[in-house]
């Protein structure tokens, strides 16, 4: 039985088919409920929907059941249509799924979605973390302290402390400092004690030098099933390292590296960088000095991250820890 469903917040519109024989379609509410008594006693049901705010939800709603999701943006191109409607995208998608057309995008399972969640959460407070920072700082360059530096020291802080105008700052630097490193222990032990694939994934990240275990378990959730890149160079691709490629006639020119997921490719470049600081000794290190005079920074960089996803890629596929050389 094939489910088509067209998700919204409030309601979705559902089509089932059996065999290509239109069984039932109309409108559900988006609750566990409805679509369970909608769907009556269907067993195994193919779940075809589009990508949205709502696909993790309906994956834990039916967790174990054969989920595709559609790329939004692609169903678009290839079904633009002037009429649109639920009904008409629940049947396109259908239609597209039916004639293996559809463009699938990954789903992660729930031990990768929890994990993103992890490092994302822990991502997002980082972030506060700094705005609150900047804040201090403009109101203590006010007030003729002066603070050097990215952080702000113990000392400073005592001071700061005893402006009663920065009491609220230093309260919620404070609780966001006690609020990271409670995630750092989490994400140190999901990555030392987890039994799940991603979670082994990170401990084999983990070896390489300047891999600490949030970078690594990052780098693994975000890369999810490593067998799903049938080459390196699609893992590359995925993570935005390669450039953009202009070709007219017989002449060829590369542009900016592609967007790629982003949060991989930040983690990525901060992890290559304690890298190439902390090991001097290693194959990218070498080839980061051999280049970053004749190629430039910024090429260097994205060269000595490719090369570091390059180990991370053949690492999980032979299932072995880092080894230089």
């Amino acid at each position: 039985m094939e489910i088509a469903i067209d998700l919204g917040k409030r309601k979705s519109y559902v089509v089932m088919e059996d065999n290509g024989r239109l069984v039932k379609e109309g409108y559900v509410e988006t609750t566990k409920d409805r679509f369970s008594t909608f769907f009556g006693d269907v067993d195994n049901p193919k779940i075809i929907v589009e990508a949205s705010s709502t696909t993790n939800w309906i994956a834990n709603v039916f967790e174990g059941c054969d989920i595709t999701v559609a790329h939004p943006a692609k169903v678009r191109l290839i079904a633009q249509s002037v009429k649109k409607t639920d009904k008409i995208d629940a049947h396109t998608i259908m239609d597209l799924y039916k004639k293996d057309y559809l463009p699938k995008l990954y789903l992660p399972s729930k031990g990768v979605k929890d994990a993103r969640d992890m490092c994302r959460d822990r991502s997002l407070i980082v972030r506060q973390r700094v705005a609150i920072i900047n804040k201090i700082k403009y109101h203590a360059f006010c007030l003729g302290i002066e603070i050097k530096g990215h952080g702000i020291r113990k000392k400073v802080l005592r001071r700061l402390k005893e402006e009663q105008q920065l009491e609220f700052l230093i309260g919620q630097l404070e609780a966001t400092d006690t609020t990271i490193n409670r995630c750092n222990q989490k994400i140190a032990d999901f990555v030392g004690k987890g039994e799940t694939l991603v979670s082994y994934y990170a401990r084999l990240i983990n070896t390489i030098p300047g891999f600490g275990p949030y970078g690594s378990l990052v780098i693994a959730s975000e890369i999810g099933d490593i067998n799903r890149f049938p080459d390196e160079f699609r893992l590359f691709s995925f993570a935005g390292v390669v450039p953009r490629i202009y070709q007219s006639g017989d002449k060829e020119w590369k542009g900016h590296i592609t967007k790629g997921d982003t949060f991989l490719k930040a983690v990525l470049l901060q992890c290559a960088h304690t890298h190439i600081r902390c090991v001097k000794s290693s194959a990218v290190t070498y080839w980061h000095e051999d280049n970053k005079d004749r190629i430039g920074k910024k090429k260097t960089k994205v060269g000595s991250m490719k090369r570091l996803l390059r180990i991370i890629y053949w690492m999980l596929k032979r299932d072995e820890e880092y080894h230089d050389r």
